[in-house]
């Protein structure tokens, strides 16, 4: 266990990645994760480093991939352009084309909850920014971790992305923040 703890911090330190700071938790908090949501892929590049730190976990990846105004005004949308997105889609379907230990669902974060139907070890949210949004994302996928599992985000303290603050300061009563702008939060596991 302490090996494998340093080579984590080791990644840690030199990539400075949420997927290894998400890894490092699961170490420290001693969760066994078999199961994680990453809510907003885009290219699936935090997406691959999740499969690279945790390569025994099923992957649900949720991403519509579909432009949406309320995305655009938030001021949070990656482009205006829906071929990009179609792009950034085939690129997340051939990183994970032969992996069968991945589910894309190509939805919003909302309609994704149909297809998770048991709790989850992790949540990432990294989608729409807008405070509405962030908000639903955080009280829908909430009920969907597991007790000790981590309910956890991208871009805390981003100035031109102040929904996620406020959202996640408002609905948690008990967060942390890590590293590359992560906010998360450890589930209570139930008493008794």
């Amino acid at each position: 266990m302490l090996l494998v703890m340093h080579e984590v911090l080791d990644r840690l330190l030199i990539r400075k990645h949420r997927a290894c700071f998400l890894k490092y938790l699961s170490l420290i908090h001693e969760i066994e994760v078999k199961t994680i949501v990453e809510i907003g892929v885009f290219r699936g590049k935090n997406a691959k480093v999740l499969r690279e730190e945790f390569p025994d976990a099923q992957l649900y990846l949720i991403d519509p991939w579909k432009l949406d105004p309320s995305y655009l005004e938030s001021g949070s949308a990656v482009s205006e352009n829906q071929s990009v997105l179609d792009k950034a889609k085939e690129k997340t379907y051939h990183l994970f084309e032969n992996d069968p230990k991945a589910t894309i669902i190509e939805k919003t974060s909302i309609e994704g909850t149909l297809f998770i139907q048991k709790p989850v070890d992790i949540v990432f949210i990294d989608a729409n920014h807008a405070y509405s949004h962030v908000k639903n994302d955080i009280l829908t996928w909430k009920e969907k971790v597991r007790p000790g599992g981590i309910l956890s985000g991208h871009n805390y303290g981003r100035p031109r992305l102040p929904g996620v603050m406020q959202a996640v300061s408002e609905l948690l009563s008990s967060f942390e923040l890590g590293q590359d702008e992560v906010w998360y939060s450890i589930q209570e596991p139930i008493p008794g």
